[in-house]
């Protein structure tokens, strides 16, 4: 990558407590009940609650990654957190329609949404894809995300209980891991290349723009992306960002690097040697967590990291993950009124 390259972020929100955007969301639902499969957990408050987590991965930004060029929000319903500093050099609010076709509008579904982030009036070649809930956790170089000959820099994992029987895997696993499998099919069905066992590490994900509209851009792909841009909630029947991630690998525009998490289970002698031996990869590997209090360890050097809600995260758990943020990034930002 050329010294000084501009890499910018791209983060999406979305304000859960708008009455109109409730509204909306609840009559959406209604008028699609039936007609699609939707993901189990498409319409649960965790998939939108707002837990404050956006201004503290903000205050990570600045303190932690002070080199990123600009940063762009992308949100719907002329929402804007009351706290942002709308007037900082580095910020710009992306309202959905400034990216989307008309008739995906409103939309619910992030998946969605992705699809047409490239499309950002003025986004750099090299960005990274951030959600409110991630976190950069000691300062970063933009070597972490891109190396010296422009790849992405692309953390991954391996599938578990992967099978040659697509049909077959597909049916056995949850409605995300069925789209990761989908996303490799395409590359498979339209490239000729297997890259099944590969998945996601959930962290900050680094993009080439101009890779990500080649791909989406392909006769034989721009009608599926087409289609499920304009699905108001997400389903089983979408391909995740990630087959961008896949096409970078077959064309040699991305590295990719082995994820291992940290082991923090009751079996403390057991996660000792095993955190022992696969320390190099620990490292460098993002933290994914529910409960930031069962994950302190893994939390301390940890590059960068999520806190994850879901259907299981109560009152506590909210309550004890806010004192951590709060903890953790203490200082105010320039990004703050």
């Amino acid at each position: 990558m050329k010294k000084n390259e501009k890499i910018d972020i791209v983060y999406l929100w979305v304000d859960d407590s708008d009455k109109n955007w409730r509204a909306q969301k609840d009559k959406w639902l209604e008028i699609i009940k039936g007609q699609k499969p939707v993901y189990e957990d498409a319409a649960i408050e965790a998939r939108w609650r707002d837990n404050g987590e956006f201004l503290y991965s903000l205050r990570s930004v600045e303190k932690f990654a002070p080199w990123v060029n600009h940063i762009y929000i992308v949100t719907g319903f002329d929402q804007v957190p009351k706290w942002l500093n709308t007037d900082h050099p580095k910020i710009t609010i992306v309202p959905h329609s400034a990216i989307m076709p008309s008739d995906a509008i409103p939309t619910f579904n992030a998946t969605a949404i992705e699809m047409c982030i490239p499309n950002i009036p003025g986004l750099s070649e090299r960005f990274l894809l951030m959600n409110d809930d991630m976190f950069f956790n000691r300062a970063l170089k933009p070597s972490f995300f891109f190396d010296k000959l422009g790849r992405a820099r692309v953390l991954y994992s391996n599938h578990s209980h992967r099978s040659n029987n697509i049909k077959l895997w597909k049916s056995r696993v949850d409605e995300y891991n069925q789209t990761l499998i989908l996303s490799a099919e395409f590359i498979e069905h339209v490239f000729g290349k297997r890259v099944y066992k590969y998945r996601p590490s959930h962290g900050i994900d680094p993009y080439l723009k101009s890779s990500w509209l080649e791909c989406r851009n392909h006769p034989q792909i721009t009608d599926q992306i087409d289609a499920q841009t304009r699905n108001k909630f997400r389903t089983n029947t979408e391909v995740q960002r990630w087959m961008f991630n896949l096409y970078d690998l077959i064309t040699g525009r991305a590295k990719f690097i082995h994820s291992r998490a940290r082991k923090h289970t009751r079996h403390k002698i057991t996660d000792f040697f095993y955190n022992l031996v696969f320390m190099p990869w620990i490292k460098n590997s993002p933290v994914y967590c529910t409960d930031t209090r069962s994950a302190r360890r893994a939390l301390l050097n940890a590059p960068t990291f999520c806190i994850n809600d879901s259907r299981d995260t109560d009152d506590e758990i909210l309550r004890a993950n806010a004192e951590f943020m709060a903890e953790r990034f203490p200082e105010k930002s320039k990004f703050e009124k």
